[in-house]
């Protein structure tokens, strides 16, 4: 009787213990995903200009960053956090208006001047070509057409040869002043680092007046030639002399005039609270690798950041154990996609178990090598490296609708504990 007694005390405190553990693993991970939401809210905030090249917006970042590395006791790899470089871009950080009609259009809402394009003021005669009247753009070969903005509009059109030929003409074979494309879909915003001789444009469809004769513009452009930007990088001290390293980039897309600003919550401050979360559980949870952590930028612009990094790494890339990028982790709800689990099969078949073993996510899915992010050329220097991305609901990219309290983070902790994991595990 004695000996039952015991036993069920034993068997009590044991399931006391286990809630105990539960409760405090649940307040960590809501701590770190607090942690998380002060981070996104920091970077998607408008003093950062949207983290592009106008007002210094990339370098405010940088700055943050560095101060938060700082503080988790993280070392530079030389006299400070950053690696400049040198990059083109094209920019639009002041004046920016357009009225079609009588109606003030809303830069980001109701239209998107596309980053190749060049200063434009004035007013100017439209032009429409659609089902009807597109064959009359032949008209305009021989003419003048500087006074002219071409609207190009596919609806209604069946014959998918008309329709593409119809958008050959938004590269400006009529040297107008400018090309309106309308838009039925979401507007997204690409920067770039060259710059036309005229005004692109999308415009939604629902802003579009019965009648189009004529609008209204002012755009102003900069471009920049050999600007410095930077990334940002510091390491970890482990035990064994080579790197697990975590990655992501820290750019987005800027500014569109003065008033409007790209804010990327997802893409990619998420990416950045992920490996500066990861840059302070490491402080405080010594590491048998050293631990680098890497912040790209101008990835955006065709991920010249880490080609750059890739011709002139800080330590050598033989040195890298496993290298972990991660773009876009701010929802989960369906999982995620790891690009190069196909070649990487040891890693991705470490990855599932510890996910089997804690029911972290749904599902994991793999995919081949790609060049979609920063990873793309450590892979291509042999250096053993996943992609990973979130999977879900959420849908906002590339538009002034990536906002930190639009972002759900709906499986951060998840994904956070299992990189924990995983890098312990390599």
């Amino acid at each position: 009787m004695l000996k039952q007694f015991k036993l069920n005390i034993y068997l009590t405190m044991k399931k006391i213990l286990f809630y105990i553990l539960l409760f405090l693993t649940f307040q960590l991970s809501a701590q770190e995903k607090e942690f998380a939401h002060k981070l996104i809210d920091t970077l998607c905030s408008p003093e950062f200009q949207g983290r592009g090249y106008v007002l210094n917006g990339d370098k405010m970042a940088a700055n943050f960053i560095a101060r938060k590395l700082k503080e988790f006791d993280a070392k530079p790899f030389t006299q400070e956090f950053f690696q400049s470089f040198s990059i083109n871009v094209n920019t639009f950080g002041t004046k920016m208006s357009l009225k079609i009609g009588d109606k003030l259009q809303t830069a980001g809402v109701d239209y998107l001047v596309l980053s190749n394009s060049c200063s434009a003021k004035g007013n100017y005669k439209i032009l429409v070509f659609d089902k009807i009247n597109y064959t009359d753009i032949e008209k305009l070969r021989s003419k003048n057409n500087q006074k002219i903005f071409i609207v190009l509009d596919t609806l209604g059109m069946n014959n998918k040869q008309e329709a593409e030929k119809l958008m050959q003409y938004k590269q400006n074979q009529l040297g107008a002043a400018g090309i309106i494309e309308i838009f039925d879909k979401n507007l997204t915003y690409v920067p770039s680092n060259m710059v036309n001789n005229f005004v692109s444009i999308q415009l939604k469809r629902n802003n579009l007046p019965e009648k189009l004769k004529q609008l209204s513009i002012e755009v102003e452009n900069e471009y920049k030639m050999n600007y410095t930007t930077q990334n940002v990088a510091a390491f970890i001290e482990g035990e064994i002399d080579s790197f697990i390293v975590f990655s992501a980039h820290y750019d987005h897309l800027g500014k569109m005039g003065n008033e409007t600003y790209f804010p990327g919550a997802n893409d990619n401050a998420s990416g950045v609270a992920m490996v500066l979360n990861l840059a302070k559980y490491f402080s405080e949870h010594k590491p048998k690798y050293s631990v680098a952590f890497l912040f790209f930028s101008a990835e955006e612009l065709g991920i010249l950041g880490s080609a750059f990094y890739n011709q002139k790494p800080l330590f050598p890339l033989s040195r890298i154990k496993f290298l972990t990028n991660l773009d876009m982790v701010g929802s989960g709800d369906k999982g995620i996609k790891v690009v190069n689990a196909t070649v990487f099969k040891k890693e991705f078949d470490i990855l599932q178990n510890i996910n089997n073993q804690n029911n972290y996510l749904g599902q994991i899915g793999a995919r081949t090598p790609a060049a979609n992010s920063d990873h793309y050329f450590f892979y291509e220097n042999k250096v053993p490296c996943f992609f990973i991305y979130t999977l879900g609901e959420y849908s906002e990219y590339h538009n002034i609708n990536d906002k930190s309290d639009k972002l759900p983070l709906s499986k951060y902790d998840e994904l956070f504990n299992l990189i924990v994991k995983f890098a312990f595990n390599l």
